[in-house]
């Protein structure tokens, strides 16, 4: 499937053979865990780190490594990367040139290559189209796509979504509803109750943030919820007793940081796991979808938060484990991972007072006992800065403790956060060059029945196109 040769000239054939045998040997060399095969796996688990770049993997990795063993210790997805995707969305995919085929410069927004968003991103993986950035399942005209999910549930899987944002935010968004904007959060949560097949909602299990979206005074989603026969909860606790119809509310929006949650908050992996148990029941054994978002590591990437990033990518990683423990044991998923764009521009490694460092230093953030804005509470709290300081095993530099004799004493909480969050920077050499979202590929990830036919660098499309043309010749 993957190596058809097509002979149109002798330097084309010869380019083909040889990522042709590349991919042979990449298979055979370190793909153990990949079958080749032409089988289309029964159930699909799709995991996908918002704002997840390869330099955060490689952070992590680092972050992950048992210091009592020598070298850095491979991850537990690591053995399973079968390739990139480029990421572009609609106008960065057929970006303007002029005649002398260079880029056109003008100012123009529309000419100029565009980096993608969760929205426009989350569309590719899930309808296998391009669209703008804040489209939710519509294309370039605003009109409604089929997605993953839909598709799946018309030819009898059981279908669920999982996210420790708010679960109308944009990547589940663009598996259940369809929207002109990702900003219509109120609309979009109407499409959990009113985007149904046979009378009944698309989704079957859903679980994250977002009760102030579904309890609103315009309209009582959870009582409709209730109604068609879901439960409706709001604790970890309840995801035990609750029953095959989910929906799981665990916070007015998003759930809070990992090291901010509290008893009532689930983990990824919990609110994974309950997905599986659930959508794994029933149906006549046809399957099920799945898709998992680790949302908070492009929160705390667009804050260039390293030390929260660090701990939303090990909620991430906890995720993918319990995913890839059911495909082993069930024989029959495939479980893909990947991200949907790059957050932060961040670099392993960075400059220090107008010094390059080549080190990059994981202890402050492994030694944290909370989180930056819990400690920049206490730090205002007890106008002191020591407690944080011995906590992590910082000494603040010069410079710093002049910035730290500025502040000190203030009630501002924004400002002393800050500080802490540049010195936690700076001790781990963290960079960042933008707040915002950067252009780069992204790995991608496959374990299980299928696995093979991702192998390689693909447009991000790929994703939702492969995924739709195995459901599509399902039997309903």
């Amino acid at each position: 499937m993957f190596h058809r040769l097509s002979v149109k000239k002798p330097s084309e054939f010869n380019f083909k053979m040889m990522a042709a045998l590349v991919s042979l040997l990449f298979i055979a060399a370190g793909c153990s865990h990949i079958k080749t095969s032409n089988q289309s796996p029964k159930n699909v688990i799709l995991l996908i780190a918002d704002g997840m770049g390869p330099a955060h993997i490689k952070a992590y990795r680092i972050f992950n490594d048992d210091p009592s063993t020598p070298g850095v210790d491979p991850m537990l997805f690591d053995p399973l990367l079968v390739g990139t995707l480029s990421t572009d969305n609609h106008i960065g995919h057929s970006m303007a040139v002029n005649n002398s085929g260079s880029q056109n410069l003008n100012n123009s927004s529309d000419t100029h290559y565009q980096v993608t968003d969760s929205a426009a991103s989350a569309t590719a993986y899930s309808a296998g189209i391009k669209s703008y950035n804040g489209a939710i399942a519509v294309d370039n005209n605003k009109a409604p796509v089929p997605t993953v999910l839909e598709v799946a549930k018309q030819k009898g899987l059981n279908t669920g979504l999982v996210a420790t944002s708010q679960i109308v935010h944009a990547t589940p968004a663009a598996f259940i509803a369809h929207e002109p904007s990702r900003r219509n959060y109120n609309n979009i949560a109407d499409q959990f109750l009113d985007n149904t097949y046979n009378n009944q909602p698309m989704v079957d299990v859903f679980l994250g943030g977002g009760w102030q979206y579904f309890k609103r005074d315009d309209r009582d989603l959870t009582l409709e919820l209730e109604q068609q026969g879901f439960d409706v909860i709001t604790q970890s606790s309840e995801l035990k007793t609750a029953g095959d119809k989910v929906a799981g509310l665990f916070a007015d929006i998003g759930l809070p940081r990992v090291l901010q949650r509290t008893e009532k908050h689930p983990s990824l992996a919990e609110m994974t796991n309950a997905a599986i148990n659930r959508l794994e029941q029933g149906n006549d054994d046809k399957g099920f979808f799945l898709m998992v978002e680790g949302s908070q590591i492009d929160w705390a990437s667009h804050d260039n938060n390293v030390a929260g990033m660090m701990h939303e990518m090990d909620d991430f990683a906890s995720a993918i484990k319990a995913a890839v423990s059911y495909a082993e044991k069930d024989g029959d998923t495939l479980v893909l991972v990947t991200a949907d764009h790059e957050t932060g521009g961040l670099s392993v490694g960075a400059r220090v007072e107008d010094r390059d460092y080549y080190q990059f230093n994981v202890h402050p953030i492994k030694r944290m006992k909370q989180s930056l804005p819990d400690y920049a509470e206490q730090v205002m709290q007890e106008n002191s800065i020591e407690i944080f300081l011995s906590d992590l095993g910082i000494t603040l530099t010069e410079l710093e403790s002049k910035q730290w004799a500025q502040l000190q004493g203030r009630d501002d909480k924004r400002q002393i956060y800050g500080f802490l969050k540049n010195t936690v920077n700076r001790a781990s050499f963290a960079g960042w060059t933008t707040h915002g979202h950067t252009g780069v590929d992204v790995n991608l990830y496959a374990y299980g029945v299928g696995a093979e036919q991702f192998y390689g660098h693909h447009d991000n499309t790929f994703i939702g196109q492969k995924l739709l043309n195995w459901l599509n010749n399902l039997s309903e």
